[in-house]
């Protein structure tokens, strides 16, 4: 159904906005520090402000411009080279978009000669092994307990929770960390000396103070020994073919040698009837507002209402969104695509994964590799589109029952050679097309969360704001 975007183009469409209950901003943060942890790293950290149903997350704002968004009360910009001053601002924002006045700024310079912020005067010979043996127990309902091996060479610990920089530790090989009852945190570590070396991070240990399963036998998923990210294979991939691109998302922002942020037509063609404004994150980084969320280890697209101040920078569309491809960046003609995601719920939502022609001439095609609406979320769609003498024909859209594909995560794939389409969720085959109009066309990558249209329709009260679309990764194979 995706392809009709580019043959109904229709700019400027004008929904009624729901009325928000939730007007209250949060207040401004404060106590705003920023301290060198390195030569090319910066930690910011703030306490939280108050809000009358709780801050959601905050924009940081670098050296006067919008620079990230993040969901805890600190920061580590590992942008930065040595001997430069920056200077950060944080803006609080809730669930309902209201955001706070911006904060007091605060400024920090990293180090031109190595040396470690409050480092300890041990010396160290080497490069600092990488942490092993992370392990993650509960104390009590509210406290968690790390420990780990001592990393060969190492004076110290960064540790992270949940993919962004928590705390540091020295002359130990153990922390207490306080946090909420019932929840899964992950953490992974960094060793480093005193001649500032870094190791790469460690596997990633779960806990939960609970007494779930991943409370008190922490589960190591990410370690270099076992992991099947590290080998860039899903173990769904057909034989023969090689890895050609990949994305992991084990970054905190988009990687612009691989990704536009919007459309290959720009940002401001509104089609499909559709009700969102997809955010250039690249092209307009002061826009306001950023539709993607960074983990360390995912990226969530995320579908907002439009706040009031941003409708004129919006085209007046309702909802804020963000788009992913990968026009300019990565052709390819056959292959076995895929992506690891878990798909939003709700009703007006319509996230989609799909191949594009790369130049507007011969049959224009495109495959969608995998298209849902939200308000059913046990169900896929699957189809192939091209035009023919000017008139565009579409196989049926095929469709995939399964679970609740909006529960968990599940890998979404396509093999595509002369004459065949076969379609793939989990590795197991749902759908195929086999005949001589298959596309023989460099074809491009999407991935985009739509809100609205004519297909998925509008959301309702129902609908959950923000609408969240999870990767884990998206990769492309060739023979």
């Amino acid at each position: 159904m995706k392809f009709l975007r580019l043959a109904t183009a229709i700019f400027g469409c004008s929904f009624t906005m729901l009325a928000l209950a939730d007007t209250q901003s949060p207040s401004t943060p404060n106590n705003v520090s920023a301290t060198s942890l390195s030569s090319n790293s910066i930690r910011v950290a703030w306490n939280a402000p108050w809000d009358d149903v709780g801050v959601h997350g905050y924009n940081v704002y670098r050296d006067g411009g919008y620079y990230d968004t993040v969901f805890s009360t600190n920061y580590v910009d590992e942008s930065v080279n040595s001997g430069s001053s920056h200077r950060y601002e944080i803006v609080a924002f809730d669930r309902a978009q209201n955001f706070s006045i911006r904060s007091n700024a605060a400024s920090a310079t990293t180090s031109a000669n190595g040396s470690i912020t409050g480092a300890i005067t041990p010396q160290s010979n080497g490069t600092p092994a990488t942490p092993s043996n992370l392990q993650v127990n509960a104390l009590n309902g509210n406290r968690l307990q790390l420990q780990w091996s001592q990393a060969d060479n190492a004076v110290g610990y960064n540790i992270y929770r949940d993919g962004n920089y928590h705390s540091t530790v020295r002359n130990s090989t153990s922390f207490e960390d306080a946090v909420d009852f019932g929840r899964d945190y992950r953490y992974s570590l960094v060793s480093f000396n005193n001649q500032e070396q870094y190791s790469a991070r460690s596997g990633e240990a779960v806990g939960n103070t609970s007494g779930s399963s991943n409370a008190n036998s922490a589960q190591v998923l990410n370690d270099a020994n076992n992991n099947s990210n590290n080998n860039n294979n899903s173990g769904y991939v057909p034989d023969g073919y090689n890895l050609v691109f990949n994305e992991e998302f084990r970054n905190y922002s988009l990687d612009t040698s691989k990704w536009n942020s919007s459309y290959r037509w720009g940002p401001d063609l509104i089609i499909n009837s559709e009700s969102q404004y997809y955010v250039d994150v690249i092209n307009r980084p002061d826009f306001g507002h950023s539709p993607f969320e960074f983990d360390g280890e995912h990226v969530t697209i995320t579908a907002i209402r439009t706040p009031d101040y941003l409708r004129d920078s919006a085209r007046q569309q309702n909802y804020l969104s963000g788009t992913l491809a990968t026009h300019n960046k990565f052709n390819l003609r056959y292959g076995y695509i895929e992506m690891r995601a878990k798909l939003p719920r709700g009703r007006g939502l319509w996230p989609a994964f799909w191949l594009l022609h790369s130049q507007d001439h011969d049959r224009r095609p495109e495959i969608d590799i995998m298209e849902m609406l939200g308000h059913e979320p046990n169900k896929v769609y699957h189809t192939f589109h091209r035009f023919e003498n000017g008139n565009l024909r579409s196989t049926p859209s095929f469709t995939a029952y399964g679970p609740d594909y909006s529960a968990d995560f599940h890998t979404y794939s396509v093999r595509w050679e002369p004459g065949l389409i076969v379609w793939y969720i989990d590795g197991e085959e749902r759908n195929r097309y086999q005949d001589g109009n298959v596309s023989w066309e460099d074809m491009y990558i999407l991935v985009n969360l739509a809100v609205g249209g004519w297909w998925a329709g509008e959301p309702d009260g129902s609908t959950p704001l923000p609408a969240r679309f999870t990767i884990d990764y998206i990769r492309a194979y060739q023979r």
